[in-house]
């Protein structure tokens, strides 16, 4: 039987991992506890390995062995996605020579990959999918899309490297349109620094956000990894660079009644008091930090924002008191294991 891009899985039990961005401690405190909770399972990382974290080598390493040994699965996320294509974003300084010294002042210290470790990493991404299937549940990154679910269903699995050039070139080439692709490109050259600077922001660029938008439409990736984004009035700085496409919560409006395990949306264990503070948490508005969401109370994103633990670090917060966690839900129990040892039910 072929394998694809979607993956089907037989029913059992599963122990699905959230967004782990490097933290290395976290995961191997996770993984720990996990084997005392639920052993022997077969456990799924849902995506973002790696970036902005101390040890994305170490993470990927230990995830690729398990995946090898047959003890896990992973899917790609936006971050992986971003290094497959050579996209250098904020905080992958760790895999992008281009990248490091930018990322230094907010990441530092981080490790690097060798030039003997990258060729490996980029192997092992190019054979994930994108998605699983599973009787009674579904797992993607971000955004379970009816139509970029079909879209990938018959992409055998290890063609990712073919399927992103296919979707790059189809967004190309309609971008061509009104010069949009020439003048994306201008825009980005000239107003690069800009784009990454919170207190210089540049004026509205409107090739960046068409561009934006009709990837948004075009590509089955970006929308089953990055989620389902809409154009917003006012640009916004998050994740080191301003932004033209904010992400909308689309499980609202999923009519599927299938359990939906995702990652990507910087949930909060413990919301702000004040929602301007974490820019995401608007997203889990009156919505439990356990609990189900969306149309059928049917979603459930496990990302519960390790990937900002580098904050702390630089405010020297013991990491005992962090306020980011890793989790991972037993499935069919439902249930939440957090890096710290806790858990929890799910409401």
């Amino acid at each position: 039987m072929t394998p694809y891009l979607l993956q089907e899985l037989d029913e059992q039990p599963l122990a699905i991992i959230g967004d782990i961005h490097g933290e290395i401690q976290a995961l191997d405190q996770l993984l720990g506890h996990l084997q005392h909770q639920a052993p022997g399972r077969l456990l799924v990382f849902i995506g973002d390995l790696c970036d902005r974290g101390p040890a994305s080598v170490s993470v990927i390493h230990k995830v690729a062995e398990l995946v090898d040994q047959r003890r896990a699965l992973c899917l790609l996320g936006n971050h992986e996605i971003n290094l497959l294509a050579n996209d250098a974003k904020d905080g992958s300084g760790w895999f992008f020579d281009i990248r490091e010294a930018s990322d230094t002042a907010f990441y530092a210290p981080f490790e690097r990959a060798t030039a003997r470790e990258r060729p490996a990493i980029r192997e092992f991404f190019s054979r994930l999918p994108l998605a699983i299937r599973m009787p009674g549940l579904r797992i993607v990154h971000a955004a379970w899309d009816t139509a970029a679910i079909q879209a990938i269903s018959r992409v055998p699995l290890g063609h990712i490297l073919e399927f992103i050039h296919e979707c790059s070139q189809g967004l190309e080439n309609a971008a061509h349109k009104d010069d949009l692709h020439a003048r994306y490109l201008a825009e980005r050259a000239r107003w690069h620094s800009q784009l990454e600077d919170p207190d210089n922001p540049p004026p509205y660029l409107d090739a960046v956000a068409d561009h934006e938008v009709l990837e948004q439409a075009l590509s089955p990736i970006k929308r089953l990894t990055s989620g389902i984004e809409a154009l917003c009035p006012q640009p916004f700085f998050s994740g080191n660079r301003w932004r033209y496409l904010d992400r909308v919560p689309w499980w609202n409006d999923d009519p599927d009644p299938t359990p939906v395990l995702i990652g990507h949306y910087w949930r909060l264990f413990t919301p702000p008091e004040n929602s301007q503070s974490w820019r995401y948490s608007r997203l889990f508005e009156g919505v439990a930090p356990t609990a189900w969401h969306g149309l059928h109370k049917q979603a459930f994103c496990l990302d519960y924002s390790v990937g900002a633990r580098w904050r702390e670090r630089k405010q020297q917060v013991p990491i005992d008191q962090s306020q980011f966690r890793l989790a991972a839900m037993l499935w069919p129990e439902r249930s939440l294991v957090f890096d710290d040892g806790q858990v929890l039910p799910t409401l």
